[in-house]
């Protein structure tokens, strides 16, 4: 059933309408909720002048009493193959299922109907089933039996929402809508077998409407209205203090995790693993859907905090550092918590970004109708009324014009006024309705190829049209190029949470350094425990006396061992004369009377230089030195510099499970051989690129095995795969020079290690290249091989099977070597390539499954 699956996901997008937004690659949960909140805010505002209901409607046992013959037709309506439809239902037909009693089976069952839990299609199937209600709805409509629901004059009409079995019905508060509406979820009910349960149905009406069209639908859909907690996809769906709720929802979540957790059970290195694997995902869903008030989010850092310093059963804590320090990233000074304000923020951004790129969704449809359908989304303002989600993307709209930029192709897709295009772009308030519709294509001439300097200047004033004459690229028509609106932050140049969380913690902490000792979390075969009480000791975050006098006058300050100084970090592990033994009588001999002062600058000072066995007794050895400090403060036993030495030995020597090595996974890929003519070409590709965005490309060119020609030279790009396309065009540049002068038409294969450069060529695809700025370098690339197509095939091929490119494209990076033209002796030999291609260099070609 697995394999079924796979073969029908990538058809899904296209056989299932946008309504449905469950077990859909580009679909989420969200689409539904933030669809749902924007109808209910309609409906809640006096400007919406239509009796209108919608209709939450609960169906009873989805997957357990779904009919198969219907499940047949649904499938079979929807163009999916036969034969899988056969598989699938004999699979079906043929189980057996028992009842397990006090762990025994008695007997098996025969289902004749449902889909099992579990099974990878019984999504798929579901869904297909659900798509023909959406179909029959549509109908419906079109042929004017139903109205639906239009929230604003550009609106699409809107007739239902589905999230797999959570179905949204919405239609006209009247009784010939609702007794139309009731007929088709019976009939439908009849043939699927999905019935809708009324007793957990729910309604809820615009404010517009009567109480007796009200009553006329409650009667006619059994369903009663709405409670102020109603949840829809776990939701709360209340109009006003909709994200208070929510929050304390999220309380009620949080506290509920914590109170089955003891955290004196458990280490700081154990808690940090729950709070950033557990806490921290609890809130991720709702914040997705809207930001939540900072007071509560500072309610939920208070619950976490607690649980990290203290006991989470207890009102009251002692923190050592402060919640903001620990929610850094750990090069500066932190344990790389997420901030919780930040990281709503940055889910929120996601979906701006949807607002600003992405028209297939409908709730974006929505909002675009509501809020910004005339002037824009860059130049469209808050209205009075608007909904939470309108008016925080108004706010948080600045951060995108710093953030975002358009890869300009045609030009055609982006208008002049409306969308920040060029740098120093800004919104306009007066313009005609023309100005308003003209695009970037429409104010460049492209057969003089240059912009249109009378429009500009019209149109955005003389100092933009300087900039931009002097700056933004031009526009050029490219088959296959479209313009785009790229986030500078990422490779692809779609937004990514990660990366606008980041923007975000750089935008808010811009003074913040790096610390001094980030080094030691680099530090290897170190247990969690030690390296977060290192965490704690660099950033005077332990129990020492004198930190506790400073929060409670009534302890002492002085050290409990030697009682002659106040026990701050360096005296409790260096300057102790307790710790002074262990340290000069320990493995590493130190001697601790002239380290400085400052616990940071002591650590590097006796760290520098030190090998990794070193460091880790050294690490160890602190440990120790602190478990003893507190048998000696609260079991009143003797500090003993031996014993203390030897269980830093034995501690050094645990076995650690966090550094057993894994070993790495073969590569499983297709071996294949490749019969080649005795003329024709194969052309080796391959480049290097580093951090300082420096790349060497470099090709080999055999005919018949013989290598003829070959090339290589320097280049600044931005990323490695941008660097593997031009190795690629350079090859195809040389290879179109010989296949000139070529009568006999002889086939050209190229072979590169990089797959998905291997997949954008071949299937001629820009959507999900890992490097955006790379897609005007491919359009060309692909514009080339289709001038050539039929003689140049693709190959992927594993990195040794293009060694001989690699080392040359080293060369190249590192030493700025360049050549291009016929084999020569001392180059080969210097390179260590041969004049004549390895024959088992086509025992390592992988052919990439399909």
């Amino acid at each position: 059933m697995k394999v079924l699956a796979n073969r029908l996901r990538p058809y899904m997008q296209k056989i299932i309408s946008v309504e449905q937004t469950a077990f859909i690659s580009g679909r989420c949960i969200t689409d539904s909720v933030l669809l749902v909140k924007e109808i209910l805010h309609s409906f809640k505002s006096s400007r919406f002048n239509k009796q209108a209901f919608m209709l939450k409607a609960d169906i009873t046992k989805a997957f357990d009493k779904l009919d198969w013959e219907f499940l047949r037709y649904a499938m079979l309506t929807l163009n999916v193959p036969t034969k899988i439809v056969d598989l699938m239902l004999y699979s079906f037909k043929n189980a057996k299922v028992t009842i397990q009693i006090n762990g025994t089976g008695d007997g098996f069952i025969k289902p004749t109907r449902g889909l099992r839990q579990g099974c990878p299609m019984s999504p798929y199937c579901f869904i297909m089933v659900m798509e023909m209600l959406t179909r029959k709805l549509k109908q419906a409509q079109s042929m004017g039996h139903i109205q639906g629901v239009k929230l604003a004059q550009t609106c699409p009409i809107l007739t239902h929402v589905i999230y797999a079995d959570d179905l949204i019905l919405l239609g006209n508060a009247t009784g010939d809508e609702v007794q139309q509406m009731s007929n088709i979820m019976e009939n439908f009910a009849n043939v699927s077998g999905l019935m809708i349960n009324p007793v957990k149905s729910k309604l809820w009406f615009s404010k517009k409407c009567s109480d007796q069209a009200m009553q006329s639908v409650k009667d006619g859909l059994r369903a009663d209205l709405a409670g102020q907690e109603e949840r829809y996809l776990g939701v709360i769906l209340a109009h006003s203090n909709s994200a208070k709720k929510t929050g304390n929802l999220l309380l009620e979540k949080l506290k509920a995790k914590l109170s089955g957790w003891r955290s004196n059970m458990l280490s700081h290195a154990g808690r940090l693993v729950l709070i950033k694997s557990v806490l921290m995902s609890v809130p991720v869903y709702f914040m997705s859907a809207e930001l939540l008030p900072k007071g509560l989010i500072r309610q939920m850092d208070s619950l976490i905090a607690k649980f990290f310093w203290g006991k989470s059963d207890q009102a009251r804590y002692m923190s050592f550092v402060a919640w903001a320090k620990i929610c850094r990233s750990t090069d500066i000074g932190g344990l790389g918590v997420r901030n919780l304000n930040l990281f709503g923020e940055a889910l929120f951004l996601k979906l701006v970004w949807d607002l600003m790129s992405n028209g297939n969704k409908m709730w974006v449809h929505v909002c675009k109708s509501k809020y910004y359908s005339n002037l824009g989304f860059w130049r469209a303002n808050n209205v009075v009324g608007a909904s939470s989600l309108w008016r925080h993307a108004v706010k948080m709209r600045d951060f995108f014009k710093e953030n975002v930029k358009w890869q300009i192709a045609s030009g055609e897709n982006i208008p002049v006024l409306s969308q920040p295009w060029y740098q120093q772009w800004k919104t306009t308030t007066l313009a005609t309705r023309q100005d308003r519709k003209k695009t970037v294509a429409e104010v460049f001439e492209f057969e003089a190829e240059m912009w249109n300097s009378e429009e500009l200047v019209r149109m955005l004033g003389g100092q933009a049209h300087q900039f931009i004459t002097n700056n933004v690229q031009k526009p050029v028509r490219v088959t296959g190029f479209k313009d785009k609106l790229i986030w500078s932050h990422t490779k692809s140049g779609e937004y990514l949470v990660k990366e606008g969380y980041e923007c975000l913690v750089k935008a808010n902490l811009p003074q913040l350094i790096e610390v001094q000792w980030k080094y030691t979390w680099e530090w290897k075969n170190i247990a969690p425990k030690i390296r977060i009480f290192l965490w704690r000791l660099l950033s005077n975050g332990l129990p020492l006396a004198q930190n506790m006098h400073h929060r409670i006058q009534a302890i002492s300050p002085m050290c409990m061992r030697c009682r002659e100084e106040n026990e701050f970090a360096t005296h409790c592990f260096f300057f102790c004369q307790g710790s002074k033994m262990v340290w000069f009588g320990g493995n590493l001999g130190i001697r601790t009377e002239n380290l400085p002062l400052n616990i940071g600058e002591a650590v590097e000072y006796i760290t520098h230089g030190m090998s990794e066995e070193n460091v880790r007794s050294f690490c160890y050895t602190l440990w120790e030195i602190w478990l003893a400090r507190n048998e000696v403060l609260f079991q009143n036993k003797r500090f003993d510099p031996r014993a203390v030495c030897a269980k830093a030995r034995a501690s050094m020597h645990t076995v650690n499970p966090e550094h057993r090595e894994i070993s790495s996974p073969q590569d499983n890929g297709y071996t294949m051989t490749y019969e080649f003519g005795a003329q024709d070409y194969q052309v080796i590709v391959d480049a290097s690129w580093d951090t300082s965005h420096m790349a060497g490309v470099a090709y080999l060119i055999y005919q018949g095995g013989r290598l003829i020609k070959l090339g290589m030279k320097k280049h600044t790009v931005q990323d490695p795969f941008h660097a593997e396309a031009m190795a690629v065009q350079e090859a195809i540049n040389e290879i179109q020079q010989l296949l000139l002068q070529d009568d006999n038409h002889r086939r050209v294969q190229f072979y590169s290690d990089c797959l998905n450069l291997v997949v954008a060529l071949e299937e001629e695809c820009m959507d999900n290249l890992p490097s955006w700025r790379a897609r005007p370098l491919i359009v060309g690339i692909i514009n080339q091989l289709n001038s050539l197509r039929g003689r140049i095939l693709l190959q992927h091929v594993n990195r040794e099977a293009v060694k001989p490119a690699h080392d040359m494209a080293n060369q190249a990076r590192r030493c700025g070597s360049s050549y291009n033209g016929l084999p020569m002796a001392s180059l080969m030999c210097e390179l260590g390539i041969g004049m004549r291609l390895d024959p088992k260099f086509f025992q390592q070609v992988l052919e990439r499954p399909p």
